[in-house]
């Protein structure tokens, strides 16, 4: 009777050690922030480094947003967090969350060269991937500041669906099996996730009235909603799944003018469509299709910058004298006419958190 005591007591501690491996288990989740979607971002202007008072109450408020989202992880089961910048304020001195006050354990992604955010910011070495203070997609009316990927757009659909970034994050990482377990934003949001990723947990920060105007919820609530919405995510890390998008691929972009569209369609592969402001290429791979769109946004963004100078110049009192200058300054680069060029003074090393 004691030897058969001694076995179950030495099988039984056996199981509870395997349990508690299996619970303390390492699990890597990747946090990936805009800031269209953060809490306190009402206006255009918090969320643009160039606002300085606005811009750092939008700092404050999506370090408040992430640290919530890290708490519900951890409480989860994560044992690693790394944050990746998905915003491009115009900061390039630091990321736009506050990284001194990131909780423990997540750590900033930091390289020394440019990466794409939406499919370099992790490897097989992630198990999870979450998306914070994200906005709704282009062509979304209400949605507060929502675009996809660029001002210069006002339709981004990948075979005929309409995507918003939260679908290409979630894309690009179904390449390497890892699921989008949860995403944070205004309610617009909210029902583009529900329609594509109806798995995916939720958490509303604010109600969008108009694409330039939101009403946040109350600081607690959001902490709380984030918080839980990122625990229920791991914790049904098991049952989450990955979109489902089969290739051929067609990406048409809509642009705001016939212009952009234009200078867009010069990218090799691009097809103009029947709708002279829209743009398409097609391709077989996602992640090759993503890629050659951010072309054509480059390309729109040129004749998009050269508009908005334009009408500004032409805004000023002394609109013709500057385009005259401008005029005399391209006809004397043309002749070799201009000053020597001062040498440049040398760069030092840069560090990218993510977008820039």
């Amino acid at each position: 009777m004691k030897v058969r005591s001694f076995i179950v007591m030495i099988l039984g501690v056996f199981l509870l050690t395997g349990i508690g491996q299996t619970q303390r288990r390492p699990l890597k989740v990747l946090v990936l922030y805009d800031m269209e979607g953060v809490t306190g971002a009402t206006s255009a202007k918090h969320v643009s480094f160039l606002h300085k008072p606005e811009y750092e109450e939008g700092r404050k408020s999506l370090t408040a947003d992430v640290n919530a989202a890290i708490a519900g992880l951890k409480a989860g089961g994560a044992t690693e967090i790394v944050v990746v910048d998905g915003h491009g304020s115009g900061n390039d001195t630091s990321p736009d969350v506050l990284e001194d006050q990131l909780l423990a354990p997540a750590k900033m992604i930091s390289r020394d060269r440019p990466f794409d955010i939406y499919m370099d910011s992790y490897d097989q070495s992630v198990d999870a991937v979450v998306a914070i203070a994200m906005h709704a997609g282009a062509g979304n009316q209400v949605g507060f500041l929502s675009h996809t990927y660029t001002a210069e757009d006002v339709q981004y659909k990948v075979n005929s669906m309409p995507v918003n970034e939260s679908m290409i994050f979630a894309m690009g990482a179904a390449r390497y099996k890892i699921p989008l377990i949860m995403v944070s934003g205004d309610d617009q949001l909210e029902k583009e996730i529900s329609r594509f990723l109806p798995w995916v947990k939720f958490a509303a920060v604010k109600h969008a009235v108009s694409r330039s105007l939101a009403e946040p919820f109350p600081r607690d609530e959001v902490s709380r909603r984030i918080e839980n919405a990122a625990r229920e995510a791991v914790l049904a890390l098991d049952s989450a799944r990955l979109p489902e998008v089969p290739g051929p691929y067609r990406f048409a972009l809509a642009f705001q003018d016939e212009a952009q569209a234009r200078l867009a369609s010069l990218s090799p592969g691009a097809e103009k469509l029947a709708d002279a402001t829209s743009v398409q290429i097609r391709a077989q791979d996602f992640e090759d299709g993503y890629r050659q769109s951010l072309r054509l946004i480059s390309l729109a963004g040129i004749m998009g910058s050269y508009q908005a100078v334009e009408a500004v110049i032409a805004a000023q009192p002394n609109g013709e004298a500057l385009k005259l200058t401008i005029s005399d300054y391209m006809d004397n680069r043309w002749l070799n006419l201009l000053p020597p060029t001062p040498p440049a003074a040398p760069q030092t090393a840069k560090h990218y958190w993510g977008a820039r």
